[in-house]
């Protein structure tokens, strides 16, 4: 059987094909029209960067699997899939742990004005130690929207440095924010308020694009900061922008954006008291391991003809064609 990745794997991931009977081709390349040749006779394909929609899952009629090395898959057409036999494979947990860090090390930079010392002591202003904006995190109210797996490693970062979590579910699901080890909040408003540091942990789905808009920025405290590793799109960048511009929101620390990779006219590139990241929270040695080898698994396991579990929509599985 015949693999097609779109960038390279960890070696144990190869391996691991190699073991199981797999040719791989690596196009080492985001658009997977450049190399529909290989696409049509493959038999999975591993999505790192890039999109899979219809126009691609059309072309290749050897398809029995799509693999995604992570749990975001806003760019594959899930439902083309789903409806032509086609299941997503995805890795939840594989990732979890280098994104929390990452969300921690975010606000971390945020709250300790990292990103001006280091500019300004390269200028040779040592006076910058006096600028008086580093604060403590012990003790500070943290607002966790979206407590999955990654939420809740973030709940027990920031706990067991002395902040208080707080938690909210978008299906109001009260025991699992209190299982997560926040207090339960109801209204996301509330939230926003009254918490010092918001950092968001939701997939991009249609009711949670631009979750966080002008009027919800808006209702965050002066000397809040915002953190997002989740997707770029959950945030209106915009008034983002103009709420840190403004100094009505302190600090934001960010690793994704609405379009990748970010354009040069993004807001954010621009704004003040702002740290970041290329979409990497997720890039650790030992993530990447963890998210090739899982996804290389599942792919392998349903060409095999077996129900992998971690799949997107599992209604593929019962697609007779």
């Amino acid at each position: 059987m015949k693999i097609v990745a779109s960038h390279q794997l960890d070696p144990a991931a190869v391996d691991y094909l190699k073991q199981q009977g797999f040719d791989l081709y690596v196009a080492n390349s985001p658009k997977p029209a450049s190399y529909i040749d290989q696409l049509q006779t493959a038999d999975a394909f591993i999505l790192r960067v890039g999109v899979c929609d219809a126009s691609v899952i059309e072309k290749c009629p050897s398809l029995k699997v799509i693999g995604r090395t992570g749990v975001g898959y806003d760019n594959v057409d899930i439902s083309y899939a789903a409806k032509h036999g086609i299941p997503v494979v995805i890795t939840p947990g594989a990732n979890s742990r280098s994104v929390a860090e990452h969300a921690l090390a975010l606000m971390f930079a945020c709250a300790k004005n990292m990103k001006e010392a280091d500019c300004e002591i390269r200028k040779g202003n040592w006076l910058i130690r006096d600028a008086g904006k580093a604060i403590e995190l012990a003790g500070r109210k943290v607002g966790i929207i979206g407590v999955g797996a990654i939420g809740k490693l973030v709940a027990q970062l920031c706990s067991a440095i002395g902040m208080e979590c707080f938690g909210y579910s978008h299906s109001h699901n009260r025991a699992k924010v209190e299982a997560a080890g926040c207090e339960y909040c109801e209204n996301l408003d509330d939230m926003l308020s009254e918490c010092d540091v918001i950092t968001l942990h939701v997939p991009l789905k249609g009711n949670t694009k631009h979750l966080l808009g002008a009027r919800e920025i808006s209702l965050m405290k002066e000397s809040a900061m915002l953190i997002n590793t989740s997707r770029g799109a959950v945030v209106d960048e915009e008034a983002l922008a103009d709420a840190l511009n403004a100094n009505r929101i302190a600090a934001a620390g960010i690793d994704v954006f609405s379009t990748e990779p970010i354009a040069m006219d993004n807001p954010l590139l621009h704004a003040k008291n702002t740290v970041l990241t290329p979409h990497s929270a997720a890039l650790t040695k030992e993530a990447l391991r963890n998210m090739c080898v899982e996804c290389a698994k599942g792919c392998v396991a349903v060409c095999k003809g077996e129900k992998w579990p971690n799949v997107v929509d599992p209604s593929a599985y019962d697609v007779q064609l």
